[in-house]
């Protein structure tokens, strides 16, 4: 798309709404004022617990967080999302945390958005976005090295989560990722068409959303997205010693490497907001209504093309 192109496409009226609706360009992200006036958890050393959602611990300089709905394979509600962003801001503020481990456990590690609350919310408001549906959730402030330890499935916006949170990925032999989304009729968001891309070949990229394919973990390192595979009961020893080499450097400088390797090799803002300008015009379609709705019914979706 040249730039002349690019400039008319983001001036139609309905594009610029969709930008206002928000109450945010799409290119950015929540800063540090909005991040303030959250209400602040009080976490222990010993491990306290944020409700339910998600789990904290703190293991000298290295925190760790996991994803904590195993009945429901940590599918991410609204709920859940809230108190990452709680964990990511007492994360950046605590000078003592050098390191972060982020898990959803030895079986699964996250079964993407929550499809059931997803089809109660568009009954309700069938173009409007989910609260904190934005990539601040997902840990893209935090400027700590973050080690991914994933088990089993890792899918839709908990392969999202792993992919823009984490700096080094351990997976388990058995964990699996992919963004099966389209075979629910709920469009890409977040730019990920953009941010896939940059871990991926276009043959995969096309592989994981047009035909919501999964990605073994030997086939995730061999693409280069995971840096080690191990056998589950590996899975938190492996991702803490990563996290306890980060612990022996400087916070500063690895702080510093951190930011200069997402910085030239994050996906460009431009194709970001195209690919979320698109998933735009998906969701205010009645297939993305039927789709997550077909899911909670239990039944095959009943698709109208429009």
């Amino acid at each position: 798309m040249s730039v002349w192109q690019a400039s008319c496409f983001f001036s139609y009226p309905w594009f610029q709404s969709f930008i206002s609706e928000r109450g945010e360009n799409l290119c950015t992200r929540h800063g540090t004022n909005e991040r303030r006036k959250r209400h602040r958890i009080k976490i222990t050393d010993n491990g306290g617990r944020m409700e339910r959602a998600v789990l904290f611990e703190k293991k000298g300089n290295t925190a760790v967080v996991t994803l904590n709905r195993p009945e429901q394979k940590n599918a991410i509600d609204s709920a859940m999302r809230k108190e990452l962003l709680k964990a990511w801001d007492y994360i950046e503020e605590d000078k003592g945390i050098y390191s972060v481990i982020l898990t959803g456990g030895e079986k699964v590690f996250s079964a993407g958005q929550d499809l059931f609350e997803l089809s109660e919310f568009r009954k309700k408001e069938p173009v409007a976005e989910l609260p904190l549906n934005n990539l601040e959730t997902f840990g893209l402030h935090v400027k700590k090295p973050v080690i991914a330890a994933v088990g089993g499935p890792c899918l839709g916006a908990g392969f999202l989560l792993a992919m823009i949170c984490s700096d080094v990925r351990v997976a388990t032999d058995t964990a699996l990722f992919g963004m099966p989304e389209v075979k629910v009729g709920v469009p890409p968001s977040f730019g990920i068409p953009a941010i896939l891309a940059r871990h991926f070949p276009p043959a995969i990229v096309a592989d994981l959303l047009l035909f919501g394919r999964r990605i073994t973990a030997l086939d995730a390192f061999r693409l280069g997205f995971v840096n080690n595979v191990v056998p589950v009961e590996e899975m938190l020893s492996t991702a803490e010693r990563y996290a306890g080499e980060i612990n022996e450097m400087s916070p500063l400088i690895t702080g510093n490497i951190k930011e200069v390797v997402r910085k030239v090799t994050e996906a460009d803002p431009l194709s970001i907001a195209y690919s979320n300008a698109m998933c735009a015009l998906g969701r205010r379609s009645e297939d993305y209504i039927e789709g997550p709705l077909a899911f909670r019914e239990k039944r095959k979706p009943v698709w109208k093309g429009q």
